[in-house]
């Protein structure tokens, strides 16, 4: 009897790890958003390089 408990038991936590991941998520739109704010952080850390060599160029003249 406990094997068949133990079996069903096995059975029952295998299936339940084979499920799929639901496409959309609570947090989809805070990733999202996320990743822009990252993506614009990058964009401002390479003007302000780019305008940090125009200073430098502009003093060594």
């Amino acid at each position: 009897m406990l094997k068949i408990i133990l079996l069903v038991a096995s059975l029952l936590f295998i299936n339940g790890c084979e499920q799929d991941m639901p496409e959309k998520t609570v947090w989809d739109e805070q990733l999202k958003t996320m990743d822009k704010a990252h993506e614009a952080e990058q964009q401002m850390l390479e003007a302000a390089e780019l305008q940090r060599r125009a200073i430098e160029q502009q003093t060594q003249q």
